[in-house]
Order: C-alpha cells, then sequence, then structure tokens
C-alpha cells in the first residue's frame, strides 16, 4: 500500500515518492495489506496504491484496502490534480505461475472495496471522476493480459448515515448496478 503526494492522514502528514513502498516505512506486507486511519485528507497530485492479489479475496486479505473511520476529505482536489489510484496485481501472490490477480478473468464481474470510509467531503465536485484517475500499467489478469482503466468503474457506495466505500468494479458490473440502484451507487 502506498500513499504519496500532499496527503494528511490523522495527524500525520504523509509525503513520499511514487514508488511501490509503504509511505509509513517498515510496515510487513501483511499489514501493508489492510490500513486504517481517523481521517485522511487527499490534496492535489496525491497517489494511493493497491495490490491486487486474489479477484475472490475479501479486503485485506485478497487485496489492499484503506479504512478511513470519520472523514475522507478529497475537497483539496483541483481539476487538473486528480487523486492517482495506481493499481498492480500484487507481489504476494500465493499461487505459483499466476502472473496476474487471481481469478480475473476477461468477462467476469468483480468487485474491490479499495477504501471504507465514516464519512465523504467531495467539496464542489460531486463525482468520483472529476476526483481519481486510475493508473492500471502494472494491472494483469489471471493469464497476464493487461487489465485496461476502460475496463474498469469507480463506485460510491452510499452506506448507513454518512458512510460508504470507494469500489473498484468491472465495467458491466458497475454499469449494471448504477442502473438498478441509482440510489445507492454513484460514478
Amino acid at each position: 500500500m502506498i500513499i504519496t503526494g500532499d496527503t494528511y492522514i490523522g495527524r500525520t502528514a504523509a509525503r513520499s515518492s511514487s514508488e511501490w513502498h509503504s509511505a509509513f516505512g517498515g510496515a510487513s506486507s501483511e499489514r501493508r495489506r489492510y490500513q486504517s486511519y481517523l481521517a485522511c485528507v487527499l490534496g492535489n497530485d496525491s497517489a494511493l496504491g493497491f495490490d491486487l492479489v486474489d479477484a475472490e479475496g475479501q479486503a485485506g486479505e485478497g487485496y489492499d484496502v484503506i479504512e478511513v473511520r470519520q472523514c475522507l476529505d478529497l475537497s483539496a482536489v483541483a481539476g487538473t490534480a486528480k487523486v492517482r489510484i495506481c493499481l498492480r496485481s500484487g507481489p504476494f501472490n500465493s499461487s505459483p505461475g499466476i502472473p496476474g490477480v487471481s481469478g480475473y478473468y476477461p468477462f467476469g464481474e468483480y468487485r474491490f472495496t479499495l477504501i471504507r470510509y465514516g464519512a465523504l467531503r467531495l467539496g464542489n465536485r460531486p463525482r468520483l471522476s472529476d476526483l481519481f484517475e486510475l493508473d492500471c500499467a502494472q494491472l494483469f489478469d489471471a493469464r497476464g493480459v493487461s487489465i485496461t482503466s476502460d475496463s474498469l468503474l469507480l463506485l460510491n457506495v452510499r452506506g448507513h448515515g454518512t458512510s460508504g466505500s470507494i469500489q473498484l468494479v468491472s465495467r458491466s458490473l458497475g454499469l449494471r448496478l448504477l442502473k438498478s440502484y441509482p440510489t445507492i451507487y454513484s460514478t
């Protein structure tokens, strides 16, 4: 899990390079898969890195997840400097010989909860696509074929009260959820 750019987490400010490493140093590979914070403010040119290992795994086990117990604040993100979500096939692959995300195949429907939040502050940009961009340069399916960003969607899933999550879903599943449940799912 990496977090780069102008990012403020709880009371600690993190500033690091865009390499694949933990911005908080020294965390074991197991701890990096699940990060929990009190609050998180993402600003211009921030980046979040997620390792996706297993399409059938749970958040924190099959792929990285960030939990923000209070407020995920995206109001400081400017129009031209979106937050990058850097996705890569995880190095923690427990299945030798599988070059990408285990169990991920074309035309399948997949869902990964990347961020859980207690409250979300979007500022004057209500759509996730105005705030985030997907970087899939290091993301491959179970056959080793590149997964492109246009085959994926980011959805804001409203929970109870102000809580919710930001999920990465396959495009076909995302479009179906948006059409069927417009009060719960949004882009």
